[in-house]
């Protein structure tokens, strides 16, 4: 593959760098090898330094990599819908109507098909009307009936990552924003942050996203300018607020100081960053991923627990303590092998809820407080 080397007032939306660009005055790293240019990265680094030494790739575009490979096999974002709609998303439908009614489904599936076609045409401003219109409803319904929307992103059966992630932290931070007494408004603010959190992996270098060992540092280092790449692709589109922007900038601060890009502690973060890192986490340590398997959610909540320095207190407790898993009359399988009926909720500690369990040797059923037996916990729903 060839390089070609243009100015700033050159660059097109759709070319890709070729190497780092840093800044010409002061050495200071602007944009990473594998940069996707778009209108917003365009405006920035013109405004950042119009002297910039740039090279892209010759005869790369949208649908082929480098090799002219198809790009199903190139692009980490890559999505068939025919083929989703027949396969995982399809599955949707099969949720019982005790679990998620119609309207759940059609809300949860058109949010699906909107990010995807942003992620796909890597755009935002031409679906920004489509995506406040189905946030709209998805928000709505989390007002009136959230226990279903929670469970079909609790259920996880999108099989590509990025667009369920993106969704279920929509939903997973509606719903707490929410609980906080958020008005409709607020919420829907807020779920687009939620829903638009990941953006800037699509300025990230592929092979970084598909990789799946360990990063190196400097991989690492590139992976952390996603946030700060969202943040520059949402400021160019128009009535997106700055509760927006710094929701989706600080989603990786910590409140220990731990965190990304700037090492923010405590309510130095934004509310939303504090809301966005929280349901971040829970929904990706409880996602299959190409690199590592999951976890359940019992062992996310742990998770979080266990890390509970590094987030909001309030916030944290807020979330655990309200959210629904396992709704009454749903089948569920235990750690143990055995399935069981669910048939009462600790609303303190929803994860632990009262369950019928049938015997292993099918003489008979017995009843188990789940709060009261530790070493017992759900595996997941039975759908079938």
């Amino acid at each position: 593959m060839s390089h070609r080397k243009v100015d700033t007032n050159e660059l097109q939306p759709g070319m890709v760098t070729s190497s780092d660009i840093y800044c010409s005055r002061s050495g200071v790293l602007l944009l990473k090898k594998g940069t996707v240019f778009h209108q917003a990265v365009i405006n920035y680094l013109q405004n950042m330094d119009p002297e910039a030494v740039i090279y892209i790739e010759e005869g790369l575009d949208d649908t082929t990599n480098m090799t002219g490979s198809p790009r199903e096999k190139f692009d980490p974002f890559y999505c068939d819908e025919k083929k989703e709609l027949e396969g995982s998303i399809g599955q949707i439908h099969t949720i019982p109507s005790e679990v998620a009614d119609e309207e759940t489904k059609k809300i949860y599936i058109q949010a699906y098909k909107t990010i995807n076609e942003i992620y796909k045409n890597r755009k935002i401003k031409p679906y920004i009307k489509e995506i406040f219109e189905v946030l709209d409803y998805l928000v709505k319904k989390l007002s009136v009936n959230p226990e279903m929307m929670l469970q079909v992103a609790l259920l996880k059966k999108i099989e590509n990552y990025c667009l369920s992630h993106s969704i279920n932290v929509c939903v997973f931070a509606a719903y707490l924003g929410k609980l906080l007494g958020m008005d409709i408004v607020t919420l829907k603010e807020l779920s687009l942050a939620g829903i638009m959190h990941d953006i800037g992996k699509l300025d990230i270098s592929p092979e970084i996203l598909r990789k799946k060992g360990l990063l190196t540092d400097k991989e690492f280092e590139s992976i952390k300018l996603h946030s700060l790449h969202s943040f520059i692709r949402l400021a160019s589109v128009e009535n997106v607020g700055k509760d927006v922007l710094n929701g989706v900038l600080q989603h990786h601060e910590r409140s220990d100081g731990s965190g990304y890009l700037h090492g923010l502690k405590g309510n130095d973060i934004h509310l939303w960053g504090r809301i966005l890192g929280i349901v971040d986490v829970f929904d990706a340590v409880t996602s299959e991923r190409s690199y590592r398997n999951s976890v359940s959610q019992h062992e996310g909540l742990e998770m979080l627990l266990s890390n509970s320095f590094q987030f909001d207190q309030n916030l944290l407790s807020l979330f655990i303590k309200n959210i629904s898993f396992y709704p009454i009359g749903s089948r569920v399988l235990l750690n143990t092998g055995e399935t069981g009926i669910v048939t009462g909720i600790h609303r303190h500690i929803p994860f632990r809820p009262i369950v019928k369990i049938q015997n292993k040797n099918k003489s008979g059923e017995r009843v188990v407080d789940l709060s009261e037996q530790l070493t017992l916990f759900i595996e997941k729903i039975i759908l079938d």
